[in-house]
This record gives structure tokens, sequence and C-alpha cells, in this order.
């Protein structure tokens, strides 16, 4: 006879624009919190209240699963850690994150400025997304001490029952799915959400050196992965729990190979830069926003790229991309 764990869902403010992020906790043993939300005091009151409500204190935690590095999910993991007393664990490419935050952070955004050189995107934009990147730091974590390490086809005990993990590259690099396959169960974090599609952002590669990341390819290869599970039920990092998860990842597919198509057919024949292209999709997006508008578009040209549409030519330091004459004639 399978055990059903027993999950609270407690959605946490944040001053982002996604709006309250799900914390999650596991009952049984060990108790487990799946994620923490941001630093900053009102992520704090509104997570020791949703314990209070559900029986338990900080002190109660026994260890913490950190699904990926983003802000909205990690700030506040040194406070919790330390007044918890709780073992963090996470994804290998999640610890330096954790443990050397000032410096991994200083390498993503050194690689961001690569890729905006790259992209042609002008300075004043380059600087609103820099203040951008700020703001979000402002909530971010204190160095944190990982205890274990959680990767592919690991199993961790949490909430009475045995979860697998699943490395799910694609919103994020580090990102990892809980699947507990008696009750068809899954911990998605932001793989997978109802109300909208994961963005996969521009990230550098783990290893210096290695090319870039192509992460709406992993996403999309993650999303299929997950489907092919037979999930009863997904909790989300945003919203709602999705309970019909094939038909999700369906219309998710769906959308991203219509949107390359839609960036496709902006070419007309002529070579452009991320910039323009970005500008074309989203010139309506805020300057400070401009990260997640060129995230969206880089993918999808990796995806027209891949598919053997696109070409590209460096200029002066700047790429740009151009439809392969062929693909053109037959769209």
């Amino acid at each position: 006879m399978s055990i059903t764990p027993i999950i609270h869902q407690f959605p946490i403010p944040t001053p982002f624009m996604v709006g309250p992020v799900n914390v999650y906790l596991l009952e049984g043993d060990p108790l487990t919190l799946i994620d923490v939300g941001p630093n900053s005091p009102e992520a704090y009151d509104a997570l020791v209240g949703a314990l209070a409500q559900a029986g338990y204190t900080l002190r109660d935690i026994q260890q913490i699963i950190i699904t990926h590095h983003h802000t909205d999910h990690l700030g506040q993991i040194g406070r919790i850690a330390e007044e918890s007393g709780a073992k963090v664990l996470a994804h290998p490419l999640t610890r330096a994150f954790l443990e050397n935050p000032a410096t991994t952070h200083e390498r993503y955004k050194l690689f961001s400025q690569v890729i905006f050189h790259e992209a042609a995107v002008p300075d004043e934009v380059v600087r609103h997304i820099n203040r951008s990147y700020e703001f979000l730091q402002r909530y971010g974590n204190q160095p944190t001490s990982v205890f274990h390490v959680l990767d592919e086809g690991d199993m961790v005990e949490a909430g009475n029952v045995e979860w697998q993990v699943y490395h799910t590259p694609g919103h994020a690099g580090d990102l990892i799915c809980l699947c507990h396959a008696a009750s068809q169960t899954l911990i998605a974090s932001d793989h997978i959400i109802l109300k909208i599609s994961s963005n996969p952002l521009i990230e550098p590669a783990a290893v210096e050196g290695q090319s870039r990341p192509r992460r709406l390819l992993e996403y999309i290869a993650q999303l299929q992965r997950m489907a092919a599970l037979d999930i009863r039920i997904a909790y989300s990092g945003h919203g709602v729990p999705v309970e019909d998860v094939q038909g999700l990842v369906e219309k998710r597919v769906a959308f991203h190979h219509q949107r390359a198509a839609q960036i496709f057919d902006f070419f007309e024949g002529h070579a452009y830069h991320l910039w323009d292209l970005t500008e074309k999709m989203f010139a309506h997006v805020p300057s400070g926003e401009k990260y997640l508008a060129l995230s969206e578009v880089l993918g999808h040209i990796d995806l027209l790229e891949r598919d053997g549409k696109l070409i590209r030519d460096y200029r002066d330091g700047i790429v740009y991309w151009q439809p392969r004459t062929e693909a053109y004639q037959h769209r």
C-alpha cells in the first residue's frame, strides 16, 4: 500500500512581477520545505505564519530542498536555514549560488554583458537591465552551506516518502523536479506552470569555455520527458497545481513552434541581430525587463537554427542571423 504525500502549498509574496512564489511543506519524516521565498520581511512573516497555521515552527523543519537558483525561490535561505537548523539540499549547479552567491552572480552578470554586445543592445537599455538585476539581488541570499547535492536519478526522503530527482534544465540550468511515482505526484517548480510559459533564460555554460546552453531546446525536451511520466498532479512554483500535465505540455510545445515561425517571418530574407528582432516582437516591454524578451527571442532563434532555417554571421563582434535561402523559399 503506497503512501500519498501530504503537501501544503504556501503562497509567499515577492516584490517581483511574477507575483507570489509557492513554497511547499512536505509533512512527515523528514519534515521538508521545498524552496523558501525571497529575502524580505514580508516573505519571512508569510512563511512563519503559514507554518504556524499548519502546526509547525521553523525549528521543526528538518531539511530544505532548493529547486533552482532564482531569487524568488531561494532568497531567504540563509535566515531560514540558520533559524531552523535544517539541512540544505540542492542540485550541484545551485550549490555555487548558495555557497558563493556574490561570485556566481558576478560571473552571470559578466556573461550577460557579452550577450548584450553581441546582440547590439543599446547602452541605455543595458543600464536599465543592470539596474533591474541589482534590484533583484537586494532580495538575494547570504552564503549558505549545502549539506547534500541532488542530481538526476537520485532518490531523496521527504515527508515520509521517497522522491526521484529529475534534472530539468530549461527555465534555469539547475532546475530540478521531484517525482513520487506511486502517487503520480510531481513537484515541478517553475518547469511546469499553468498560466504562463516558463521563460528559458539566457545563461552561461556551467564550465568556462563551453558554448552557451540552448535553454529553450532543453526546456522543450524536458517538458516532453515529464509528460511521459504519467503524472496525476504537478505542484508549480507559481499559481495552482496542474492536473493535465500532458495536455499543458502539448500546448506549450505548440506555442514555441508557432512563436518560432512568427519570428522567422520577420526576416523577409534579410539579416538581423538579436536586438532588432526583440524590438520587432517586444517593443512594448519596458527596458528593465528586456532580458526576459531577449531570452525568449534568442531561444526561438536557437530552435530555428537547429532546424536548419537560419544561419549566423559575425560583423564587428555582433551576431546576425539570416534565413537559409531554401528555408525562406519553402516557408
